[in-house]
């Protein structure tokens, strides 16, 4: 199955996936990925990001066939996850959201860096990110452009059809956050083995 650990800029996802990557899976077999690792273009756009997404499903695909799950690490909202091509031949979808307060994600990028004149629009889209998350009607039409994703999978529905966590990470330390998702990980994998996307 694909466990997609998200959220949006400066949330955390990137800072625990070292520990995870590190982590004692067993019984299972999790393979732990970045989905920047793919390499971004610098003219990246909304439909560059619909076509990573389903080349990261189709990765997922490959790993399924050899009894491997992936955790992907990234900033994939669900309803993009979900309207992938390929993402109803998975045997399961999941989906951790880590969320952070405006003031901390404020400060996380400040201190990589981030040109101040940004920060404003990171937290408009980490607002955007949590109300989708816990809403599939909440503004569909920021991820939306024409193309070959399948919206109508979850176009309406009050409720996402796979599990969704959401995690708050202000005021969290790294390591703190990373037993949690593998908590969450583990918790998923046993209890239901994800949910599957219907074509």
């Amino acid at each position: 199955m694909l466990l997609s650990l998200t959220g949006a800029s400066c949330a955390g996802k990137s800072t625990v996936l070292p520990a995870l990557s590190a982590a004692d899976w067993a019984p299972w077999d999790v393979r732990c990925a970045e989905f920047d690792s793919i390499g971004v273009p610098l003219d990246a756009d909304t439909a560059w990001r619909h076509g990573a997404v389903e080349r990261w499903v189709r990765h997922a695909l490959d790993l399924q066939a050899d009894g491997v799950h992936l955790l992907l690490c990234g900033q994939v909202p669900i309803g993009e996850l979900l309207a992938a091509p390929s993402a109803d031949r998975l045997d399961g979808v999941a989906a951790c959201v880590l969320h952070c307060s405006p003031q901390e994600r404020a400060a996380r990028l400040r201190a990589r860096g981030e040109p101040e004149e940004s920060i404003a629009h990171h937290d408009r889209f980490g607002a955007w990110f949590l109300d989708h998350a816990r809403d599939p009607r909440h503004r569909p039409e920021v991820i939306r452009v024409p193309g070959t994703m399948r919206w109508e999978r979850w176009d309406g529905a009050s409720a996402w059809p796979v599990p969704v966590a959401i995690l708050e990470t202000t005021g969290v330390a790294p390591a703190d956050t990373a037993r949690r998702v593998w908590a969450w990980a583990r918790e998923t994998l046993q209890r239901t083995e994800g949910a599957r996307v219907d074509a």
